[in-house]
């Protein structure tokens, strides 16, 4: 799951447990944990800078110790003055200047998925499920 990023509406701030996936990592200075929505916590060993695609860098990443998921933040999407629009059955990702990012769609029976490049996939998380299908991310 190194290359999967997973969307997700409920994060905090986008965070990985893989190291291979930063363009730049900082170490923290002071003791910083994650909680997780099961009430688990994860260290923070390092933030730094994840390169997605041309049109997606994300910065700030947490480099989170044994976190088996890379998450993207919505939230922390919206605050670096990305806009991420819902519509019914679907959610597209912009850039300040409005040009397309990428876009959540409906995916049915099959896993959610996304092309980055030839590296990176970004697929939604639970709370991003349209009807019985997942969604998947698309550029």
């Amino acid at each position: 799951m190194e290359d999967v990023w997973i969307m997700d509406s409920g994060c905090s701030r986008h965070m990985t447990g893989h190291r291979k996936s930063f363009s730049s990592l900082n170490p923290v200075s002071t003791k910083e944990y994650i909680t997780f929505g099961d009430n688990g916590q994860g260290k923070v060993l390092g933030v730094g800078s994840v390169s997605l695609s041309a049109k997606l860098s994300l910065r700030e990443v947490a480099f989170v110790w044994n976190l088996g998921f890379n998450l993207v933040s919505v939230s922390q999407l919206l605050d670096e003055g990305f806009e991420v629009r819902f519509k019914k059955g679907a959610c597209c990702v912009l850039d300040a200047e409005e040009t397309f990012v990428c876009s959540l769609l409906p995916f049915g029976q099959g896993r959610p998925h996304i092309r980055f490049g030839p590296v990176r996939r970004l697929v939604a998380s639970p709370s991003l499920i349209f009807g019985s299908g997942i969604g998947g991310l698309v550029t």
